[in-house]
């Protein structure tokens, strides 16, 4: 009997997908759950299982087509796929488990649940019913704390952690093992999709489809432009002490965790965002509001082999540096790997861009709409600078602040970036605040 298997919902507002990988060809015997193609939505790669097992009579897209969520895209026989195949579909790592922020107190399982058989009815994207597959987790008994109840990543995690045991009386607690160091990714130059050789005045040329992603891309950066009135301010800061005192805390703890100049960063960022708050809000023109977020969520930019993905950490002003290191290595991992969901993405208030790591001292990063600010770090590079008439050498950190100049005026600019300098270059400040 054939059946016909459409694109599902990739996730709440996501439309379309395009494909960028078909993983089986006609004629394939296909397991229950094997994964049939890779997709790009909206800044997230997923992979499509399988719903059902069969041989994949028709194949009706290509790489490099963008499907409608809906639309079919395979035709299976299912009377013909009876008999599994020899080979197990290989799987993907898994995402890292450690959670971006702490999740809301709930009650967890004393035992990790075990999957259900049969077709999954949760609401959950694609990338989350994967994870829990693989932590072999059932989905369907999570109730998803996402919108509209969907089932998100850290819901997942947490029902795939087991709940501590009491330890007998009289036994001494047993000490945690150590944290195995997250080993990244070699980054690989980018394979370019398959593309129409064409011909224009001057000569030939290749035309290759717009990624999903740069589409998305695209759009939010022409948004941003022709709303929100962007100025930059810039200046510098001197983390001379902050890079020794950073050096010195990474080799008496052994790296664990690694604090780089970014965690010491976006503690300053909260606690300056505290004190001028107009730089975590958002402008609603019509309504005629300045919404004042009284949460923080710090968006970091991260450059992948897709483009510029900008993951959240949640709540960053309640870490300790420990936890804001912890975070920001998971969310570069994640993004790094293709193991996060649309929601790792939403929810921002401030964003922080860092161009110096591949060189340039200035820039004017656009505002991540519809934030109203964005802050772009410069390469650091040691100076000359004179201290107390002495002649001596500074490292020095470049800061590039965009803002919405609808919402506050250069003055607060230059409060909030002279405010973040003093806790870099005086970090001890940190801890009183």
């Amino acid at each position: 009997m054939a059946r016909e298997f459409r694109l599902p919902d990739l996730g709440e507002g996501i439309a379309e997908a395009q494909i960028i990988r078909v993983m089986v060809k006609p004629g394939d015997t296909v397991a229950l759950d094997q994964y049939l193609m890779e997709v790009e939505t909206d800044k997230a790669a997923v992979e499509i299982p399988s719903p059902f097992a069969g041989v994949a009579k028709t194949i009706h897209v290509k790489e490099g087509q963008t499907v409608n969520v809906g639309e079919v895209i395979v035709t299976f026989d299912e009377a013909a796929g009876a008999a599994p195949p020899t080979a197990a579909p290989a799987t993907r790592p898994a995402a890292p488990s450690t959670p971006v922020a702490a999740p809301a107190a709930e009650t967890t399982p004393s035992e990790p649940a075990t999957p259900a058989r049969g077709k999954s009815t949760a609401a959950a994207a694609p990338a989350v019913r994967k994870l829990a597959r693989e932590m072999g987790v059932d989905i369907d008994a999570i109730a998803g704390t996402g919108p509209g109840g969907r089932v998100t990543r850290e819901d997942v995690e947490r029902a795939g952690k087991p709940a501590p045991r009491p330890s007998p009386p009289g036994t001494a607690p047993t000490a945690p093992p150590p944290v195995a160091p997250v080993t990244r990714p070699t980054s690989k130059p980018a394979a370019l999709p398959p593309g129409v050789p064409d011909v224009d005045k001057w000569g030939p040329v290749r035309k290759v489809p717009i990624t999903q992603i740069r589409k998305t891309i695209a759009a939010q950066m022409t948004r941003s432009a022709y709303t929100a009135v962007h100025v930059t301010h810039g200046d510098e800061a001197d983390i001379t002490d902050l890079d020794r005192m950073r050096r010195g805390l990474n080799e008496a703890t052994g790296d664990d965790p690694k604090l780089t100049i970014m965690t010491f960063l976006i503690r300053a960022v909260c606690v300056a965002l505290r004190h001028h708050p107009v730089f975590n809000a958002g402008f609603e023109e019509e309504s005629g509001h300045i919404v004042y977020k009284e949460y923080i969520n710090i968006g970091v930019a991260v450059d992948t082999e897709r483009g510029l993905i900008v993951p959240v950490i949640r709540n960053a002003d309640q870490l300790t540096m420990r936890g804001i290191a912890a975070a920001l290595r998971t969310i570069a991992d994640r993004v790094r790997t293709n193991q996060f969901a649309i929601e790792d993405l939403r929810g921002g208030t401030f964003t922080i861009t860092n161009v110096g790591a591949l060189g340039g001292t200035f820039s004017t990063p656009i505002i991540n709409y519809p934030e109203v600010a964005i802050l772009g770090l410069g390469r650091s590079r040691t100076v000359p600078v004179l201290r107390n008439g002495q002649l001596a050498e500074a490292l020095m950190l470049p800061l590039n602040l965009s803002f919405d100049h609808r919402v506050m005026d250069g003055a607060n600019a230059a409060r909030f970036t002279r405010e973040i300098i003093s806790y870099l270059e005086l970090p001890a400040r940190l801890l009183l605040d």
